[in-house]
């Protein structure tokens, strides 16, 4: 177990490696191919380099080597892949969204990961909701609702809130679900099963949607900066899942939502993107909510 504070410090490391990994989602996507095409290169990236950190452990990190080596039952490892598949429809939605919508809008709402995995773990672990908690859901609720009542009238939501939505719904209930593979088959384990069930959700969408088994080629910039988006998220990955094994799942959430005020300033400044009235009261209604939750 390490130290509190550096257990925050690894998780804070995380979430600047998914920040900028967002950013470059952002650019590869405005290049029009479809997202699934990239996800496919971006994982085999990540596997890349997850393998090689595999290999650094089994050679050289002697206390960490039994955690490569486990025996997992029939019943831990259908337990895995279901949640590592359910969880790709997260990823395939959220690069749907950020191709789509604006990346300060998106990114920001990325908030409601937390409603949802409070609503899960309060399933799952029959925990009880506090009055603060209870303003918080009515807090976001009251924010989706003005946001969309125009669309809502017409029995309606934008594209752009659908896609978040099914994004924050995957996303927030899997991530509940990790520390239970994790505690089984180790962080560094779980991270390359996750992944391999990435790619292999790659290839059954190109199959069904395209027949075909291996993406399109996609020019020489994107490959790089598929590859640097694969460190990334290696990187990311392996610390968030430690850190997941290190501290409470809602201070983990808490961390996150600390970078929401530099998404913004990105998407504002380096994309144009420009933000309503609406979408401000949604973001700050959904923020306030989500620090609400923690408590």
């Amino acid at each position: 177990m390490l130290k509190y504070e550096t257990s925050i410090f690894l998780k804070i490391i995380s979430g600047i490696f998914f920040l900028i990994s967002g950013i470059v989602w952002k650019k590869v996507l405005m290049n029009g191919v479809k997202n699934y095409h990239y996800i496919f290169y971006r994982v085999l990236a990540t596997i890349f380099f997850l393998v090689l950190a595999s290999i650094y452990v089994q050679i050289y990190d002697h206390e960490n080597r039994a955690i490569i080596f486990s025996t997992p039952t029939v019943l831990d490892w259908i337990t895995c892949i279901s949640i590592c598949l359910f969880s790709f429809w997260g990823l395939y939605f959220y690069t749907n969204a950020m191709q789509t919508g604006r990346y300060s809008f998106v990114s920001s709402l990325q908030v409601l990961l937390s409603v949802f995995s409070f609503i899960t773990s309060l399933i799952v672990y029959d925990e009880t909701l506090s009055n603060s908690k209870y303003y918080a859901l009515a807090l976001i609720i009251l924010g989706l609702l003005l946001h969309q009542r125009e669309k809502l009238m017409q029995f309606q939501l934008s594209k752009e809130v659908v896609l978040v939505l099914l994004c924050s719904i995957f996303w927030g209930i899997s991530f509940v679900f990790y520390l239970i593979p994790i505690q089984k088959f180790g962080v560094l384990n779980f991270s390359i099963i996750l992944e391999i069930c990435v790619l292999l959700s790659c290839v059954g969408l190109l199959f069904f949607k395209e027949k075909r088994l291996l993406p399109l080629k996609i020019d020489k910039q994107s490959m790089l900066l598929c590859l640097l988006m694969g460190f990334l998220v290696a990187s990311g990955s392996l610390l968030s899942n430690f850190t997941l094994t290190q501290f409470p799942v809602s201070l983990n959430i808490l961390i996150g939502l600390l970078f929401e005020i530099l998404v913004l300033a990105i998407g504002l400044y380096f994309f144009r993107e420009k933000l309503n009235t609406k979408d401000w009261l949604l973001i700050v209604l959904a923020t306030i909510g989500g620090f609400l939750l923690l408590f």
